[in-house]
């Protein structure tokens, strides 16, 4: 069966995933400054459209 990587055994992939699993399911930022994170937009910032992934 295919894991679909070959750079880390089975063992250090689950090590990583429980690593990162705070980070991505926190609802709060990760970082332990407060001013290494990133700044909202302002109110008078233009809006930025996003490119549609289905357009290439």
């Amino acid at each position: 069966m295919e894991r679909g990587s070959s750079k880390h055994s089975q063992r250090e992939d689950d090590a990583l995933k429980d690593e990162l699993s705070g980070m991505l399911q926190g609802n709060r930022p990760t970082r332990a400054e407060e001013w290494r994170d990133p700044e909202p937009p302002a109110d008078d910032d233009p809006d930025v459209p996003f490119a549609d992934p289905s357009d290439r």
